[in-house]
């Protein structure tokens, strides 16, 4: 079954790198890191479902899609890529990494939700109604503004706005549906992405907790940019380009992946 999802596609190089955005966002989300590194690598960037120019078919769940991604991977004949996905966008890397671990060579995650799963984690997730009632921009104004810094640039802000605030409360909310059960899954993703190269890229608060990846893997690299929010890839972005391509220099010498 062909993916459904559109996708831009640049550059040349091996091996392939896929980019995904974060719960609202679109391909745009990683576009000065595109711009690098498609001079030296072929660059995918996917629109997942009702964002971008992808249609709004549902279902929107995270593992929907993972696997979208995974047979638009099949589709292209890729493999093995490099899955760097922000946001949500890192915990549908880890999920399409379970699906076809055979099409993924590496994976990098930015300030993505990995913690410990809460107790009792897998039940219903209120931000979903609270989306539902309100709508996506008053539903995600409170965790959106906890994405900024006092130094973020104007444009990282208005881009995050203009593309999560202006996402249909349907889309928003399926895409979060699943999420209590997928991240209750944690521990064997993360595991299971910690046998090849894995790095995890956080803001200088995270969203997610830096000390418990690190109890749960053995070779994760975590790499904080310091006075970055949330969009770090759009507020500090030749660091971030300069961290992937140091990835991928452990992606070719990892001896794991021989």
């Amino acid at each position: 079954m062909a993916s459904i999802l559109a996708y831009l596609e640049t550059g040349s190089g091996t091996p392939p790198l896929v980019f995904i955005h974060g719960l609202c966002c679109d391909r745009h989300a990683w576009e000065p890191q595109i711009t690098d590194l498609s001079r030296d690598h072929r660059c995918i960037a996917v629109d997942l479902r009702g964002r971008g120019a992808t249609p709004a078919v549902p279902p929107f769940g995270i593992r929907r899609a993972a696997a979208d991604i995974a047979e638009l991977l099949e589709d292209l004949e890729l493999g093995p890529a490099v899955l760097i996905g922000h946001s949500l966008g890192g915990i549908t890397a880890l999920v399409v990494n379970d699906l076809r671990p055979d099409r993924v060579i590496g994976i990098v995650t930015g300030d993505s939700p990995i913690s410990a799963p809460r107790a009792g984690g897998s039940g219903a997730n209120p931000l979903v109604q609270r989306i539902r009632d309100l709508g996506t921009k008053e539903g995600l104004r409170p965790l959106v503004e906890t994405f900024f810094t006092p130094d973020s640039p104007p444009g990282a802000r208005a881009y995050a706005e203009s593309v999560m605030y202006t996402c249909p409360p349907d889309v928003a909310a399926g895409m979060l549906e699943d999420a209590p059960d997928v991240l209750a899954s944690l521990p064997d993703l993360v595991r299971k992405a910690d046998e090849k190269p894995l790095m995890a890229i956080w803001a200088e608060r995270p969203l997610g907790d830096p000390a418990w990846l690190r109890s749960v893997t053995k070779f994760a690299r975590q790499e904080p940019i310091a006075g970055a929010g949330h969009f770090f890839q759009l507020e500090q972005p030749a660091v971030t380009s300069a961290l992937l391509r140091a990835f991928l220099d452990d992606v070719a010498s990892d001896p794991r992946i021989r």
